[in-house]
This record gives C-alpha cells, structure tokens and sequence, in this order.
C-alpha cells in the first residue's frame, strides 16, 4: 500500500485524470480557514468539504488526519438523510 503524503498523491492523481472522461475532474485545494472553505462550499451548494492535514500519508478510508464536514442543505445529503443505508 502506498503511504506517500497526500501532495505526492494529488501530483499523480492530477496526471490520471487529464486523461480521463467527461464527467471527473480534479479539484484544487484550497488552504485556508475550514470554515471559511466550508461557508463558501454551502453557498455554492456543494456536498461540502473534505480537509487534510498537510503532509498525512494516503490511506484508504477513514483516517484521523482527514476531516469531513457535510452541508445539510445540499440536494446529495438530504437525499441521502431520506434514504435507508441500513
């Protein structure tokens, strides 16, 4: 398994996807408050935003270094808060 920094894995993840189909794309990061990122996600009514401590090794799954904050607002969340994953 590979334990690179998460910026070593963003470099080669940005070479996989420009040869990728319609539909993926690579999001830059943005290195700045969490919850200015987070407000300025809910405006543009995005799912929300993941953040990363710089310099944490890539792992699949969960990870104490990596935050997720869902916006309630957004059409993907409420959908999924109506559904059963159970």
């Amino acid at each position: 398994m590979n334990r690179e920094a998460i910026e070593t894995g963003k470099t080669e993840l940005v070479k996989l996807l420009r040869k990728a189909d319609y539909g993926i794309f690579f999001n830059e990061h943005v290195e700045d408050e969490a919850a200015v990122v987070f407000q300025h996600a809910c405006k543009l009514g995005l799912e929300g935003i993941v953040s990363k401590r710089r310099g944490s090794p890539y792992v699949s799954g969960r990870s104490p270094h990596w935050l997720k904050l869902k916006n309630p607002n957004s059409a993907a969340v409420k959908r999924e808060a109506e559904e059963e994953w159970g």
